[in-house]
């Protein structure tokens, strides 16, 4: 009995929702259906080239001199 009550209501629920879904299909069938991927891809420029920056110099200490 407590087997009845707790599997009848899901059951019954997702009758009530597939037949929902096959009625709105059956009156529109293009709604449902999925939609393509569309890509939204655009060129991108080609970069200039340039010289690869120059690495940075040494830092100077005050106070130290090269001999």
């Amino acid at each position: 009995m407590i087997f009845t009550v707790l599997l009848v209501p899901p059951l019954l629920l997702c009758v009530m929702l597939a037949l929902g879904r096959y009625e709105e299909h059956m009156l529109d069938p293009d709604r449902l259906r999925p939609a393509t991927p569309r890509r939204h891809l655009a060129p991108v420029p080609e970069a200039e080239t340039q010289e690869p920056p120059a690495p940075p110099a040494a830092p100077v200490v005050p106070g130290s001199q090269a001999a």
